[in-house]
């Protein structure tokens, strides 16, 4: 059951976002240059398509073998963060230089930065060489490399994709079985540079102080917010209906990326933006319930991270879309706009049938041996007694 849960609610997720994408493409025809109305739902079908694509190789491979294929992968998209910096190899979007132009496609290497994460973690925790729960044996290799990665993806600068790469290298360390204490001082020490980072600049410091108060300036740093909001209430119960939504003409910013909640709230309601929280939860339990039944420690962690990928980053979007938690500019899975983001999920997904369907499952406990015990034993004497019966018979 949770292995069927993941497929089909990663598959109606991706629904739901072309649908969105169908609405909200309608918008953005009066802003593009071009004026395709299909331009947006056209662009993500066609990589929907290629991901699936993927989706469907990878589950068929033994993930085994991307042990040593997810250091090679870290190493390059770390070598791909660094070339970010050169002078004309990146292109700046929001404020960030975080996409290479690659003629008419975008690569966005910190994007699979957060794969890379994960499936180095996965590799590099499971074949600790010290069966000891000691800092060093955490951070030598995989903790220093995470946060490696995660200063790299800060210094582009994007602060949404660091904290959630950040939030992937807690929670590997987390599940690996590191103590309590040195997980706190990791945290505490990675949230105290999140807070420098903010407050270095006066546009992040921004976005903060309108987080804690959207109504001090609903026209400057605050229009973002305030406009969400505004999508949200005028949905109520039940939406304006699909592709009725006012808000997506030029009134939200980063309508179809970031704020596509927001839209789908305005556009179904709570009803609709409920259900589509609740496919994210019932995706998180259904992770939660294949990790714990995997045997191979790195199947455990590679289902656990990819599961996390998926919904610490839905939690990130969505809590800032209602107001819950600040902006940080990162998409939602399956549903947003984003071609880069949407392969990477779509990946996660089959990495996650893949061990699903190769791992080796945990044994059954010896409370549950002991209460079958009796029936194997009686089952036994059955096949014994039947066998002489059968033998006397005869002859």
């Amino acid at each position: 059951m949770p292995f069927h849960a993941v497929w089909v609610v990663a598959l109606v997720l991706l629904i739901v976002g072309l649908c969105m994408m169908l609405s909200v493409s309608a918008a953005g025809a009066l802003t593009l240059p071009s004026g395709d109305k299909f331009l947006y739902v056209k662009q993500q079908g066609i990589t929907a398509i290629a991901a699936i694509v993927g989706l469907l190789i990878v589950s068929r491979i033994d993930y085994r073998k991307l042990r040593g294929l997810s250091v090679v992968f870290l190493a390059l998209i770390a070598a791909v963060l660094l070339l970010m910096h050169i002078p004309g190899v990146s292109r700046s979007e929001g404020g960030a230089s975080s996409y290479i132009p690659l003629g008419p496609l975008t690569f966005q290497p910190s994007e699979f930065a957060k794969l890379a994460v994960v499936l180095a973690g996965a590799h590099l925790l499971s074949v600790r060489k010290s069966v000891r729960n000691d800092f060093r044996s955490f951070m030598l290799p995989f903790g220093v490399t995470g946060v490696a990665i995660c200063l790299l993806v800060l210094a582009e600068p994007d602060l949404g994709t660091a904290i959630i790469v950040a939030g992937l290298l807690l929670g590997m360390l987390w599940i690996a079985g590191m103590k309590l204490r040195h997980w706190i001082v990791i945290a505490g020490v990675g949230a105290a540079g999140a807070v420098a980072f903010t407050f270095s600049s006066p546009v992040r410091m921004a976005r903060v102080l309108s987080f804690l108060n959207p109504s001090a300036d609903p026209h400057g740093s605050s229009f973002q917010l305030s406009q969400s909001l505004v999508a949200l209430g005028r949905g109520g119960w039940f939406g304006v209906g699909p592709g009725e939504s006012v808000q997506k003409f030029s009134y939200l910013p980063k309508a179809h990326t970031d704020m596509i909640f927001a839209i789908l709230g305005e556009e179904f309601g709570l009803i609709g933006a409920g259900f589509v929280i609740l496919l994210f939860g019932v995706f998180a339990v259904a992770c939660w319930r294949l990790a714990r039944r995997c045997a191979d420690p790195m199947g455990r962690y590679l289902i656990a991270g990819c599961g996390m990928l998926v919904t610490l980053q839905a939690v990130v979007n969505i809590g800032g879309v209602i107001g819950a938690l600040p902006l940080t500019g990162v998409p939602l899975p399956f549903i947003s706009y984003g071609r880069n983001s949407l392969i990477v999920m779509l990946l996660s997904v089959g990495i996650i049938l893949s061990v699903a369907r190769s791992a080796p499952a945990c044994r059954v406990s010896s409370a549950a041996n002991k209460r079958y015990e009796n029936v194997t034993r009686i089952d036994r004497r059955r096949g014994d007694r039947w066998a002489r019966g059968a033998r006397s018979g005869a002859g």
